[in-house]
């Protein structure tokens, strides 16, 4: 049974050729799981910060600036991770034997 393969909507007959490249999706997806890592890992960091107490108002302000900046990288982290699932991992071509 032959099914046609999913092609990236981005793909066309006149995209050039300089512009494709061939990416093993098994690497596409340990690529993926270490983005997910950076999200956890920021998630993490930045709620461990929370068992910081402290009245100096200094420390506090830099305890929320490092929160802050933690909470946005995961969050970037996410959306990177969204956009592999959607843009790449999704659209990959099946293997079929040749008989």
């Amino acid at each position: 049974m032959n099914k046609q393969p999913h092609i990236h909507p981005s793909v066309s007959i006149d995209t050039p050729a300089h512009r494709l490249v061939t990416v093993d999706s098994l690497y596409l997806r340990v690529m993926n799981d270490r983005v997910q890592d950076i999200y956890r890992d920021t998630e993490h960091l930045a709620t461990a910060l929370d068992a910081i107490k402290t009245k100096d108002d200094v420390s506090q302000g830099v305890l929320v600036a490092v929160k802050a900046a933690l909470y946005t990288n995961s969050e970037l982290a996410g959306i990177i991770s969204d956009m592999f699932c959607e843009h790449a991992l999704s659209y990959q071509t099946e293997v079929t034997d040749y008989e």
